[in-house]
């Protein structure tokens, strides 16, 4: 089985790992745990590279903060739990890593390199 851990950043301001795992063609969102960012980088978990779409498994609990499953990915590259205002299909958002205010759009796939910190 493949499987990796890429970051993401929750609206308040804790880092996480969320475990992905490899299905046929598509990612799944299989767990989520709290790790520091310090130790995030000695793990390597921003070098991996994953391509394609990223699923929710039924057992994902979503943020260990805030419990979020949705997320979006800033222009930094980097993950982010989901709290925006919907509009549509759009949202406003602020990215948790670099600050920049944007608006998002869903996807079916991405291109990801560990969410990097």
């Amino acid at each position: 089985m493949e499987a990796t851990v890429i970051l993401c950043k929750c609206t308040k301001q804790h880092t996480f790992g969320i475990r992905v795992e490899k299905r046929r063609h598509d990612w799944y969102r299989t767990w989520a745990f709290k790790i520091d960012e310090k130790r995030a980088k000695r793990e390597g978990f921003d070098k991996e590279l994953i391509k394609g779409s990223m699923e929710i498994d039924e057992e994902y609990p979503g943020c260990p903060y805030c419990g979020a499953r949705g997320f979006f990915q800033c222009e930094c590259g980097k993950f982010n739990c989901f709290k925006g205002n919907e509009q549509g299909n759009k949202w406003d958002v602020t990215c948790n890593w670099c600050g920049k205010r944007l608006t998002v759009v869903s996807a079916d796939s991405f291109e990801v390199k560990g969410g990097g910190v």
